[in-house]
């Protein structure tokens, strides 16, 4: 199989021919550790790592950038690198230890909402730029889209005392903001199909490692229906990431038409019920741990590690080990690498 059909196969429910590895995002602090020299090509940094973030009354861009470079997926053998096409968030931001840190939301009033002019999603100088990316950098990997559907962009551009505000006061600001994002990802997303990604990969946050960060009953009125409208002009196999506990919105996001499910967060979701109650249902995407095993464990243990993912979550197929997250700069190179040795001693399961 070539890696694009080792990811596909295993997202559509089939057996590949040995497990697929693939990760979310890695900071390039990590990268330029791993490869033992400066990265060139624009990678994932802890000043892009959400996109573009402004007020609502400054000009908003879409920044592509890799989620990783094809050298340093090379040297740890992944299958998958990607493209992050994020869109805006209207948000109160700082930097603090060359990351950018997001605070409040912007879009508190409908006279907020009113002045933000979203970059065109049918922009033929940034798809073009996108389409440039694929073919410089794709080669024989597999290659994702790292989007968004609307869910995050609207509750961090609106935050959840504003949210609050505006559904005790039934204000449809809420309602609005939602449409704009996930109206804007809708059309982003059909556009992306048309290039050469292999699958794509949705970030929505709704959940904290306990809990949701919204009720069912909130998701259900305000972002379900939108969202799955975002999601429909996904061409290819698609997977969502939700850090946290959203065991309780399971059967909408396969409604909403997911194909897998990233990254299964330590301490959320039980592990082994995922796999036995949604393993015919959703593929399971993740879940080697970021703070501690791929941190300061010793080797022998993050070969463990890999193992033990792979026991679990990998039989009867739909698994594709990846973090637990993302690789972000607390992660060490050497534990990156023996993840990479470890994946390819334990995938060939099948």
């Amino acid at each position: 199989m070539t890696k694009a059909e080792r990811i596909q196969t295993a997202l559509r429910g089939e057996i590949p021919d040995k497990v697929p590895f693939i990760i979310n995002v890695m900071r390039q602090e990590v990268q330029e550790s791993i490869l033992g020299h400066a990265i060139d090509a624009p990678t994932y940094t802890g000043m892009n790592n959400a996109g573009w973030l402004g007020g609502v009354d400054e000009e908003a861009k879409v920044e592509p950038a890799l989620t990783v470079v094809p050298e340093v997926a090379e040297k740890i053998g992944l299958d998958a690198i990607g493209i992050q096409v994020l869109p805006p968030l209207f948000v109160q931001w700082v930097v603090k230890d060359n990351t950018a840190c997001i605070g409040g939301g912007c879009i508190d009033s409908a006279e907020a909402l009113a002045k933000i002019h979203m970059p065109d999603p049918d922009d033929e100088k940034l798809l073009r730029s996108i389409d440039e990316m694929i073919k410089r950098y794709k080669g024989d990997f597999a290659m994702g889209a790292r989007i968004r559907l609307g869910i995050s962009p609207s509750i961090l551009s609106m935050g959840m005392e504003n949210i609050v505000e505006f559904y005790a006061e039934e204000d449809d600001t809420l309602e609005k903001t939602v449409e704009m994002f996930t109206d804007w990802s809708r059309r982003m997303n059909k556009n992306l199909s048309e290039l050469d990604f292999d699958f794509f990969w949705a970030f929505d946050d709704i959940a904290f490692t306990s809990s949701l960060l919204i009720s069912p009953q909130m998701f259900r009125e305000f972002f379900k229906d939108h969202v799955k409208e975002a999601a429909s002009t996904i061409g290819k196999p698609w997977i969502y990431h939700s850090d946290g506990n959203f065991q309780l919105l399971l059967d909408d996001i396969i409604d909403i038409g997911a194909y897998g499910i990233h990254p299964i967060e330590r301490g959320s979701m039980d592990t082994k019920w995922l796999k036995e109650t949604y393993g015919d249902k959703l593929c399971m995407v993740g879940n080697v741990d970021i703070n501690y095993i791929l941190k300061d464990a010793p080797l022998e243990e993050v070969d463990q590690e890999v193992k033990n993912c792979i026991d679990l979550l990998g039989k009867g197929g739909r698994y594709i080990i990846s973090d637990s997250n993302s690789i972000p700069e607390w992660c060490t190179a050497q534990n990156v690498i023996e993840m990479g040795k470890a994946v390819e001693k334990y995938r060939y399961i099948y």
